[in-house]
């Protein structure tokens, strides 16, 4: 009985939240432009997630073998501000982020998708529109949409359920996101419409 007792807690232990800082890594090589900084990032951005909708912070969920939540992944702040301060990362590795209320071109951000789940494997989608606007017109110059989809681990893996690792999620997500920003930003569209 006592053994069960104690397995009991170290299950329940095992569960919760894990707030965690969502930060922006480069996916692939960067390389900065020869222009001034150009771009401003709009706050704040607009967020269309259906999976997260009631809470700001939620990134993703560990789920036990009977789709049970077990454990919670969230950002340290809303996850349209960790996606923001992505873009906004993104465009300073590249040289061509602008301070607030300056700049020529204002880059608006729509977040349609960015979560991560873990049954067996894991599994994150970031899906991001971004616009391109002439701060002085307000003319649209250029957008696009981009979904970045990564899957990691092994279906007869034994690291699910409590034995699961919230920082495993955690990294998939961020590579999702990472993805999907430097694949927008790279686009020859969005270069060509910040060349002006």
């Amino acid at each position: 009985m006592r053994l069960a007792s104690l397995l009991l807690l170290g299950l329940l232990a095992a569960c919760g939240t894990t707030q965690s800082p969502m930060a922006y890594a480069p996916t692939v090589p960067v390389s900065t432009a020869p222009a001034r900084p150009l771009v401003t990032v709009i706050q704040p951005v607009t967020n269309q997630r259906r999976a997260g909708s009631d809470d700001p912070r939620w990134i993703g969920t560990i789920r036990g073998g009977y789709g049970n939540p077990v454990k919670t992944l969230e950002a340290d702040r809303p996850v349209d501000q960790v996606v923001a301060g992505a873009f906004s990362d993104a465009l300073a590795a590249r040289g061509l982020q602008a301070g607030t209320g300056t700049g020529r071109y204002a880059l608006a951000i729509t977040i349609y998708q960015f979560d991560a789940n873990q049954y067996a494997r894991r599994e994150a989608t970031a899906d991001f529109g971004i616009r391109v606007t002439e701060r002085a017109t307000g003319r649209e110059l250029w957008s696009d949409r981009t979904k970045a989809y990564n899957v990691d681990g092994s279906i007869l893996s034994l690291s699910t359920g409590v034995f699961a690792s919230v920082d495993d999620l955690r990294r998939v997500a961020l590579r999702s996101m990472s993805e999907a920003v430097d694949t927008l930003l790279d686009k020859p569209g969005f270069r060509a419409a910040i060349r002006g």
